[in-house]
């Protein structure tokens, strides 16, 4: 707990390439490191953390990956409207627009971050990023009718005629390719029970940033 002063720095994230949109409203104090506030931010979303992370802050990179950069304020010099990226996860790549809306004096005791508002629910963790995230809603949507196999031959047929000296095998790999597609989707959605793609609670995003707070005692 510092006994400087400090700014409370009003966040807002919102997750690029994906709709509905999602977005987070937090109010965070400025002698948070990166580390400190990707775990508070994923436990914000229900996400896991210690995934790694890649902030992009006035033109720099601070990764997780780089130990000199897991001490780094989250301040560094930010002002109000200024913007900075987070991409989140290897793989699956998504990527946060952040926004600085407001820079606040802290007052002693009010140090503890906090989720303030929020709009659409954050997409599972681990669906693939955007591009996996909009094929598991329309999976969920359309069910069935997504990889119907009447349209997967007529495609086929269309382009076997198209090249008609393609190898057979190039065929039966897309059916099978596709047949992985919709086994893989239906893992998904089953993994994730049903997507609710607008729902937000400020009372459960705040839950679990308590229960963050409390194991690692950042409050």
């Amino acid at each position: 707990m510092p006994a400087t002063p400090f700014k409370r720095l009003i966040v807002r994230a919102v997750l690029r390439d994906v709709y509905p949109m999602v977005i987070r409203l937090m109010a965070v104090p400025d002698f948070l490191d990166l580390t400190d506030f990707d775990d508070i931010f994923n436990a914000v979303l229900g996400w896991d953390s210690g995934i790694g992370y890649a902030f992009q802050i006035q033109g720099q990179e601070f990764n997780s990956l780089q130990r000199k950069n897991r001490s780094k304020k989250i301040c560094v010099r930010l002002h109000r409207q200024e913007k900075f990226l987070n991409k989140l996860g290897a793989l699956d790549q998504w990527e946060w627009e952040f926004r600085v809306i407001d820079l606040q004096d802290g007052a002693e005791g009010d140090h503890t971050p906090v989720c303030v508002g929020g709009r659409g629910a954050a997409p599972p963790q681990y669906s693939g990023g955007p591009t996996g995230y909009r094929l598991m809603l329309k999976r969920q949507q359309l069910g069935e009718q997504m990889f119907q196999p009447a349209q997967i031959e007529a495609t086929i047929g269309a382009l076997t005629a198209a090249h008609p000296d393609g190898p057979v095998s190039t065929w039966e790999l897309l059916r099978s390719v596709v047949a992985d597609s919709a086994k893989s989707l239906d893992q998904r959605l089953q993994q994730s029970g049903r997507l609710e793609p607008e729902r937000f609670s400020l009372q459960e995003a705040n839950q679990r940033l308590a229960q963050l707070l409390e194991s690692r005692r950042l409050a």
